[in-house]
């Protein structure tokens, strides 16, 4: 695991001044790769890397890496899981490996196939290819976007690097706050697809390439899967089967490690699946988990009881109690790199922090849930197909009767869920998806974003409003099913930017690698052919791997649960503890240019105090705002 930074200027060169400010921008990379500092330039071209030693830990295996022939060079943040095997099959077309690196084996791939060499490449990763006689600059990303990768297109080429922090420390250009993209941050509580807080700065999507040459820059994708497509006839003891050999694949090459690794366990059906196949493979696997001082968060004796039931002899739990909680909240309001409102990311970095004290590569769940239908949304599918041509009169007054109700702050309280529910209606069918996962209903937007044109949030999804890109987006969906469409977002713009995301920048912190085994190439494309019946059936979700779970004898406890978020009791803190912080958002601050109403905040912060409403993941999304902000106080809004 790695951090790239690339900087190309074919018209006005790079010379000593540009070089010593891309060696610096590299260098705040350091949590990502603190094992070493590599780069590669000419008079165009500049190519910087940080390396996080893993596979082959010696010296000959630091990036930027070349080719025998010195005409390609790679820089690489990420893992290719399957390198052996890829590595063979270039020996026997007569490539002879100078390392035993999986570095090595990409570069000759993608010299050898093309982009064609990503489709036999299973792994995570961001990575840039220079071709020193073309002239062309290749950045490619994994197909699922398990590492970031932020670019900006110049008048003269383009920048790019692993964290939005290294292209804010090139003063030079001119960096202003996106005003829509903050817009769709309140409401999904991320940055999603391909949107930053910077005007003119966007991520690489997932499965993308970026062909840049002195001519211009070309988005290209090259890979897709689409939910329903080529659909298997399939009984369940043959997809059971089929599951436990790509599954069993996956587990055993994520472990391919020249470091100590082990797995973060929950407790929930995912990890326990990725613990129980890992531990076929190595009897003496470790695992690390979190325990929670609130009893309605905690999973730890779901974490220990497949913990016992597996046997293992290395289990440790740590305890987060609101001390540990508010240290470890502060560390990620100082480190985050891109405001990212996820509570769940500071008990991932809590994690991180911990396990790197026993481990340098970590397994987990992610994935599970994506591809197989594991969200509460894929349970509420027959209510909303009923609601979609409900009068207007009587969404309303079902609105009025869960506003209501008394807010609690329990994980998804009865409240909470019904408004989240009800906000996906009226709606177009590609716009409810979103609206059902966002942190705030379009009239609490509208209050909170007044300068923004009334048009803007529109329900349709007109190009240019706030859920003009998901239209777009969903095109390739028309005419599949609700529930195939419904994976589809989530593996495009939830797995991403919202798990993804918080799983790399807060291990990455830690100079902590994490593995997805759910995420391996041919289990993504297995999953998203396999019938809907396998997924989500009659409020039942991830029927099959409940299935796989109880063939494999996990506890009935582990096979049945329900699904519990990884976070923390933050609405009921955001009242205690946490308070200051929320109570900071109403000093005199006006968010830069009018960017949020005071009055709205207010109005917000007051609901969620006084019980009326919970707020705290609008509130929450405040709070990381402003901690990024004030990290770089020069920015204005475009």
């Amino acid at each position: 695991m790695c951090g790239i930074f690339g900087w190309i200027s074919w018209r006005k060169g790079l010379g000593a001044k540009e070089l010593i400010q891309a060696r610096a921008a590299t260098a705040l990379l350091a949590h990502r790769g603190p094992d070493n500092q590599g780069e590669w330039h000419d008079d165009n071209v500049f190519m910087g890397h940080r390396r996080l030693n893993i596979i082959d830990l010696s010296a000959a295996a630091n990036q930027p890496f070349e080719d025998a022939a010195g005409r390609y060079i790679l820089s690489f943040n990420g893992e290719i899981y399957n390198y052996v095997e890829v590595r063979l099959e270039l020996e026997r077309l007569g490539f002879v490996s100078r390392t035993s690196s999986d570095t090595e084996v990409l570069l000759n791939a993608l010299t050898h196939w093309g982009l064609d060499a990503l489709k036999r490449c299973d792994g995570m990763y961001a990575a840039a290819l220079h071709d020193r006689s073309s002239g062309e600059h290749i950045l490619v990303r994994d197909p699922i976007g398990q590492k970031p990768l932020y670019y900006r297109i110049t008048d003269d080429g383009v920048l790019y690097a692993s964290e939005l922090r290294s292209l804010l420390s090139l003063q030079q250009f001119s960096w202003k706050i996106d005003r829509a993209a903050f817009a769709r941050y309140l409401m999904q509580s991320y940055y999603g697809w391909d949107e930053t807080p910077i005007a003119g700065v966007h991520k690489l999507l997932p499965g993308c390439c970026l062909r840049v040459t002195r001519d211009g820059a070309r988005l290209e994708r090259y890979w897709d899967s689409l939910p329903g497509e080529n659909q298997l006839a399939i009984d369940e003891d043959e997809a059971i089967v089929e599951f436990c050999r790509l599954f069993g694949d996956s587990c055993t090459r994520s472990m391919r490690s020249d470091v100590p690794y082990g797995i973060f366990l929950s407790g929930g059906i995912d990890s326990s699946l990725v613990l129980s196949f890992c531990r076929e493979a190595n009897d003496d696997i470790r695992s690390v988990a979190v325990g929670m001082s609130e009893p309605d968060y905690d999973e730890s004796s779901k974490a220990k009881m497949v913990s016992d039931h597996l046997s293992l002899t290395h289990h440790r739990m740590y305890l987060m109690d609101p001390q540990a909680i508010e240290k470890s909240l502060e560390a990620v309001l100082r480190s985050i790199d891109e405001p990212h409102a996820d509570p769940g990311f500071v008990n991932a970095h809590f994690l991180a922090q911990h396990a790197h004290e026993h481990m340098v590569v970590a397994l987990a769940g992610d994935g599970g849930d994506e591809l197989f239908a594991g969200y509460a949304p894929f349970a509420g599918l027959r209510a909303a197909t009923m609601l979609r041509h409900c009068p207007g009169i009587v969404l309303w007054l079902m609105r009025s009767a869960a506003g209501a109700m008394r807010a609690d702050d329990r994980y998804l309280g009865l409240q909470f869920k019904a408004l989240a529910f009800l906000q996906g209606f009226p709606a177009s069918d590609a716009t409810r998806f979103p609206l059902w996962l966002s942190a705030a209903g379009l009239p609490d937007l509208r209050r909170l974003c007044p300068l923004q044109p009334a048009d803007f949030f529109s329900h349709s999804g007109e190009s240019g409003s706030l859920f003009g890109y998901v239209e777009k987006m969903m095109e390739p969906m028309r005419g599949r099913t609700t529930q195939e469409r419904l994976l589809y977002y989530y593996q495009k713009v939830f797995l991403p930017e919202f798990v993804c995301a918080h799983t790399d920048r807060a291990s990455m912190q830690s100079s902590l690698e994490v593995r997805s085994p759910f995420l391996s190439l041919p289990l993504i494309e297995f999953a998203n052919r396999l019938p809907e019946r396998f997924k989500a059936n009659g409020g039942r979700l991830k029927l099959l791997l409940r299935r796989v779970a109880a063939r494999r004898g996990l506890p009935s406890a582990i096979v049945n649960q329900p699904k519990q978020g990884f976070t923390i009791p933050l609405a009921r803190w955001l009242k205690s503890s946490l308070r200051p912080h929320a109570e900071a958002l109403l000093e005199k601050d006006d968010w830069g240019e009018g960017l949020l109403d005071r009055a709205a905040v207010r109005a917000i912060f007051d609901e969620h105090q006084s019980g009326k409403r919970n707020h705290y993941r609008l509130l929450y999304a405040f709070i990381v705002f402003r901690a990024w902000r004030s990290r770089f106080p020069e920015l204005r809004v475009g």
